[in-house]
């Protein structure tokens, strides 16, 4: 085993030891210890480890066949590591944040950015879903006859995101009711949070005043298509390049399963929506992974949110030999960065 391998092994074994006798005030045995490490390490190994860390001072032994406790010096050991390592995690995450800073101007500069500093950060393919547009409030709507029922849908936020939706209607609307509709929804709904619209719309066409019961159904029909077209979110990705680097995609199999997911984006689509609301952190490595073309990678998500609410999920797709903890704090520190982003919009 390397030194700094062993060194790792060492501080986690301390930092069980420092976390149970917090929690207990009792000494900690080297059985109690490996238990919590999940049987990754043996108990032989776990009990040399401890005999170490005895020897050099960070435990002690309060009576003969008793377990271990913490002592100054271990506790001295245990508080500078997690202090580096927080103002290591602070350090990162403000020397991102500059990216932002000078780059970002709109809700999809934001997408586009996060997607490409995971890529330039990581060496792997960068994952960032769209916001649910029915997170953000109602400025403009337009709507657009191309054909026979087809309608362009064009959605303007308040945050100036602006997203379009090709709507397939049953039957034929004329231009000029489709302008009726517009001019309906923008008058009625401006300022109104776009997940709230259709209910807002369904009391209309369900009320008393006969004059308004009818466009009020017409345009509930058509909020109704764009969220449903919303669900079905697109997701940002990049990074296929990254993957020519990797000597575990050098076999012509995985680099075709690799052209798969990139090309069919809907299954990674697919994952990400499956995890919202939560805005926990996944991670799948190999097998773990339902999509067959993804059992050979590890994929890492979390979320983002806005006021509050998750709205979004990013992530990182590479292989399986990754720098996990590195991993992890940048996408911890990007997840953050979106929200904070999004709030100043």
């Amino acid at each position: 085993m390397d030194g700094r391998r062993k060194d790792k092994r060492k501080f986690q074994v301390l930092t069980h030891i420092i976390n149970a006798y917090v929690t207990t005030a009792s000494p900690v045995s080297s059985k109690f210890v490996t238990e919590e490490m999940g049987g990754g390490i043996s108990s032989a190994t776990v009990r040399n480890i401890m005999a170490e860390l005895e020897e050099e001072g960070y435990i002690r032994q309060p009576h003969t066949s008793a377990g271990r406790i913490p002592t100054d010096s271990g506790y001295r050991q245990y508080v500078d590591f997690v202090k580096e390592r927080l103002l290591a995690e602070k350090r990162e995450t403000e020397r991102l944040a500059k990216e932002y800073t000078e780059r970002v101007r709109s809700v999809r500069d934001i997408i586009e950015q996060t997607s490409y500093l995971i890529r330039k950060e990581l060496h792997h393919a960068g994952i960032v879903m769209w916001p649910l547009m029915g997170n953000f409030h109602l400025k403009h709507l337009e709507l657009v006859k191309l054909r026979a029922e087809t309608v362009l849908a064009v959605l303007i936020t308040m945050t100036s995101v602006v997203k379009n939706y090709m709507l397939r209607i049953e039957n034929d609307i004329k231009e000029a009711d489709l302008q009726k509709i517009s001019n309906f929804i923008n008058e009625t709904c401006i300022d109104k949070n776009i997940a709230d619209i259709p209910t807002y719309l369904k009391g209309l066409a369900e009320g008393e005043e006969s004059d308004i019961r009818g466009m009020a159904g017409s345009a509930l029909r058509l909020v109704d298509m764009m969220i449903e077209e919303d669900i079905n979110n697109d997701i940002y990705l990049e990074g296929l390049d990254c993957f020519a680097a990797e000597p575990e995609f050098n076999d012509l199999e995985v680099a075709r399963k690799m052209m798969r997911v990139f090309s069919n984006r809907s299954e990674i689509a697919a994952l990400m929506r499956s995890e919202l609301p939560s805005g926990g952190m996944n991670i799948y490595i190999g097998n773990e992974n339902d999509l067959e073309d993804l059992k050979g990678c590890s994929v890492i998500t979390t979320g983002y949110g806005l006021n509050g609410k998750i709205i979004g999920r990013i992530g990182v797709l590479g292989p399986t030999r990754m720098h996990y903890d590195h991993v992890i704090s940048v996408i911890s520190s990007l997840s953050d960065l979106i929200s904070t982003k999004l709030e100043e919009f």
